[in-house]
């Protein structure tokens, strides 16, 4: 989903768009309230809220492929605990050991001090993370009922409330109505003056002349030239006036990276051992020192908006590689190898 639901007093601790939980294929997003968890295969379903006080436990280790997989044992009834497993896939060279265990190190944080505060307390999970037919869309079929206290806490306040459309105003409906009169009234004077001639005959006036409308030159605005390499826009606002858009040209030789993000990210991009620490606001292309080799690049929005941000690989001036994220903090995680590109 393009962007979480927050209560006003929520805010994000760690976001991540490539995890699976339970085989499903997720999103993960850690808050100073709750765990949610989103289906990126069923976009219109709603995020599956695990309130902290129904986390038991948080273990970590590895899954039958090797990667690092995060445990928690949830409680979902009187006595009744079901395990989650959240595994961390890993690229060619790409390690998330220390990716998991600080998500392992908050979620035990946070569930020992609200346990604590306030007790265990139940969760429900409803498919796809637990088996079972997919549950409606949020938008479908008629407005759910009220839910209990706890329930509404969590079940997706919107992130910024929508105000009902006001119904327009009778002065506005007055005004409208009034326009619309003067429009017809002067459509019949256009047409009585237009055919009145035509219609007294002989004995009415003579034609008068139409009058020439002047014609307006069109202006033709040359194309311009197209510069050797690729072009790509750059994500600026449109202004008024004939100001040109600025580009970000991908030369022809070398590898780059081009990071088209409108805010502030960081992260790091090469190949191994010999890695570039990127921090930057806007669109930018870097080049990486590297050749004939596999090219990893790791970069993670530092703000909390729903924003597209976009991270590409070029060898020689073409696109080999390219990967997106939209989630508030996420990561965008990708490789290539070149020496097959």
């Amino acid at each position: 989903m393009g962007s979480p639901y927050l209560s006003s007093n929520e805010s994000i601790i760690l976001s991540t768009n490539n995890v699976v939980v339970n085989s499903v294929p997720a999103e993960a997003i850690l808050t100073n309230e709750r765990l949610m968890l989103i289906d990126t295969r069923h976009a219109e379903l709603r995020p599956q809220d695990i309130p902290f006080h129904a986390i038991e436990t948080v273990t970590i280790g590895e899954d039958s492929g090797s990667d690092p997989m995060l445990s928690l044992s949830l409680v979902t009834g009187p006595g009744v605990t079901l395990s989650m497993g959240i595994v961390f896939p890993q690229q060619t060279k790409m390690k998330r050991l220390a990716e998991r265990d600080e998500w392992a190190n908050r979620l035990k944080e946070l569930s020992i001090v609200t346990v604590r505060d306030g007790g265990s307390k139940s969760v429900d999970l409803v498919p796809p993370w637990v088996p079972g037919p997919l549950p409606e869309p949020a938008n479908a079929g008629a407005a759910p009922a009220p839910a209990a206290e706890e329930e509404s806490k969590f079940r997706n306040p919107p992130l910024m409330p929508r105000k009902p459309r006001e119904p327009a105003a009778p002065e506005n409906r007055t005004a409208i109505a009034a326009v619309a009169i003067v429009i017809i009234v002067i459509a019949l004077v256009a047409g009585a003056y237009l055919f009145a001639p035509s219609l007294l005959g002989a004995g009415g006036s003579p034609l008068q002349p139409a009058t020439p409308v002047p014609t307006v030159a069109e202006t033709t605005v040359p194309t311009p030239v197209a510069t050797p390499g690729i072009t790509v826009p750059s994500a600026v606002p449109a202004t008024a006036g004939p100001t040109a858009v600025p580009h970000i040209i991908i030369p022809q030789n070398g590898v780059w990276l081009l990071v088209k993000y409108e805010g502030s990210y960081s992260g790091s991009a090469g190949a191994p051992e010999r890695f570039r620490d990127i921090a930057a606001t806007g669109d930018k292309a870097i080049q990486l020192p590297v050749k004939d080799e596999v090219v990893l690049a790791t970069i993670q929005k530092q703000d909390n908006t729903g924003g597209l941000m976009t991270v590409e690989i070029y060898k020689e001036g073409k696109m080999v590689k390219s990967g997106s994220v939209k989630s508030p903090k996420g990561t965008v995680s990708i490789s290539a190898d070149l020496r097959t590109v």
